[in-house]
């Protein structure tokens, strides 16, 4: 058993090596995720405090009367939106370049000033431009636009009733608050610690790709040939292979994450046993793959596209790149069936959900089982063509 142990060991310091060979190559497999997670955590980063952000639109004005001109006015200086007053022409040049979402105020528009409570009159339009793809920027601009019309027809229908300085008077009758409900009650959501949780993950998928590539190119050549026939056992191999993936694995984990720490404030929150166990079994986890990557890839250019293919598909499932909530409810669903999905939940509760280690508990279970899984499947394959390789079968 010891002597096994140390040939694993031996074969795993070799791909150790081997990999700190290209200097270059290696630097890249670190900094790429890095600059990856610090884009991503730009983009999506909103500031806790100041100014929102505003909505760009565009306002036009096609109805001469006072109460279309009072509307627009309103449209224009409201300050969820970054608004100015074009033409049509310009409005719908603009709208087809994604620019912004164009207000219509058409002929007629001036009717709803005589608006009254029950009254089933004809009514009359107010018309959105907007992209194709810009579905949420209409639906945001739709519920502004109808907030500021409301206001503006219920001053003229109850003029007579409303005192001076109806803005209050006019104002909803409830208050809105809003409480995040979290694993800690000072927990808030940081796009940083998100983006560096994902772009770590994909990394480490993408780093068992290559060494599961490695080990491919090494089986159609004369490397794999050598190492079998020093009587070897295959379990050894495996493992050595498996260790040294899994240690570069961890140190890429330990270099992303404390440039999230150092450059973006990217903390551990919660249990830092629980982020340890959980960052060893998604090590794990890529090991397993890369494995299987080697497996069941045939030749290597086919199995670097289809796993390039599958690694992409489920860390976009997984919500590695944007939050879950964005995906459509199918995706969801379909995500709980991934390892990626459950890696994620476990990091987001060690760093800004501050959860305990029982709250990483059923990440790391979940990941550990997948990664389990996948290594069983590798070796069993790998077992299989070794033995039909010795029996001159292939």
């Amino acid at each position: 058993m010891r002597s096994k142990v140390s040939l694993a060991l031996v074969l795993a310091r070799k791909d150790w090596w081997l990999f700190w060979a290209d200097r270059r190559a290696a630097a890249l497999c670190f900094i790429v995720p890095v600059l990856l997670a610090s884009v991503f955590g730009t983009i999506f980063s909103r500031p806790t405090s100041g100014a929102a952000t505003k909505l760009p639109v565009v306002v036009v004005v096609e109805d001469a009367g006072p109460f279309t001109r009072q509307v627009a006015d309103e449209l224009l200086a409201s300050p969820r939106f970054d608004a100015k007053e074009v033409t049509r022409s310009e409005a719908e040049s603009a709208v087809t370049d994604r620019k912004v979402v164009a207000i219509v105020l058409p002929p007629g528009f001036e009717r709803l000033k005589n608006w009254q409570p029950g009254v089933t009159t004809e009514q009359p339009e107010l018309l959105l431009l907007c992209h194709p793809n810009a579905t949420a920027e209409r639906q945001m601009t739709q519920g502004l636009v109808t907030e500021a019309v409301m206001k503006r027809v219920t001053r003229e229908a109850f003029r007579d009733v409303l005192k001076d300085g109806t803005d209050e008077a006019l104002a909803p009758p409830f208050k809105i608050e809003t409480a995040a409900v979290s694993l800690h009650a000072g927990a808030h959501f940081n796009a940083y610690a998100h983006s560096f949780c994902g772009m770590t993950l994909q990394y480490l998928l993408f780093w068992g790709m290559e060494s599961g590539l490695l080990l491919l190119r090494e089986r159609e050549r004369s490397v794999w040939t050598r190492v079998r026939a020093a009587a070897l056992p295959l379990s050894c191999v495996i493992a050595g292979k498996a260790l040294a993936t899994g240690f570069i694995a961890l140190l890429q984990v330990l270099v992303t994450f404390g440039v999230g720490y150092l450059a973006f404030g990217v903390t551990i929150d919660g249990s830092v046993i629980g982020f340890a166990l959980l960052a060893v079994t998604a090590c794990g986890l890529a090991a397993a793959t890369g494995l299987l990557v080697a497996a069941l890839g045939g030749t290597e250019a086919r199995a670097r596209n289809v796993s390039i293919l599958v690694i992409l598909g489920v860390s976009m499932l997984g919500g590695l790149w944007v939050p879950a909530f964005l995906l459509p409810g199918w995706a969801r669903d379909v995500s709980l069936a991934l390892p990626t999905t459950w890696a994620l939940r476990g990091f987001e509760t060690a760093t800004w959900q501050a959860g305990s280690f029982w709250a990483v508990l059923p990440s790391i279970v979940a990941v550990a089982g997948f990664a389990l899984a996948l290594l069983t499947m590798a070796a069993v394959r790998l077992k299989f063509a070794e033995l039909r390789l010795r029996q001159g079968k292939i």
